[in-house]
C-alpha cells in the first residue's frame, strides 16, 4: 500500500478515509484480526475479512462494493470496508462528522451503530 494507492481510492470514491483506518490497510491490507468479535446495539459480530483496498473494481475490494458491486439499499456515502461470516457488511459511513462505523445488513437494507468512529471500532474489538 503507498500513497498513490491511497490517493486513487480516495479519488474515485470522492471520500478521505480516517487515518487509523489507513493505517490498518497500509500494514495489513485483507488482514483478518485474530480479536474480532464487535458489539453493536444488543448484537456481537465477528469480523471475517476485511476488504483489499485498491481502486480495482474486482471482487471483494473497497472498490468493488462501492462501485460495480454495490449492495441494493446501501445508503450512500456508506463505504463498505469488511464483512462479517454472516454478510452483513461493516461500513464507513460518511454522512456524518466523525466517520462512524456501522453494520449493514444486505438482506433487509437495515443499517446498526457500531461506533463513533474506526478508532471506537478498533477498541470494540474483544476475543
Amino acid at each position: 500500500m503507498d500513497t498513490n494507492t491511497i490517493f486513487q481510492v480516495e479519488k474515485l470514491l470522492s471520500v478521505s478515509f480516517p487515518k487509523s483506518y489507513l493505517d490498518l490497510v497500509t500494514y495489513s491490507d485483507e488482514a483478518s484480526p485474530e480479536i474480532s468479535s464487535v458489539p453493536y446495539g444488543n448484537e456481537v459480530t465477528c469480523i471475517s475479512e476485511f476488504f483489499s483496498f485498491s481502486p480495482d473494481v474486482a471482487p471483494y475490494t473497497i472498490s468493488w462494493y462501492s462501485g460495480a458491486g454495490t449492495p441494493s439499499g446501501l445508503p450512500k456515502q456508506m463505504i463498505p470496508i469488511a464483512r462479517d461470516a454472516g454478510g452483513y457488511l461493516i461500513c464507513l459511513n460518511f454522512n456524518t462528522p466523525s466517520v462512524a462505523v456501522e453494520i449493514f445488513d444486505q438482506n433487509s437494507s437495515k443499517t446498526d451503530f457500531a461506533a463513533n468512529n474506526f478508532d471506537d471500532f478498533v477498541n470494540l474489538w474483544t476475543e
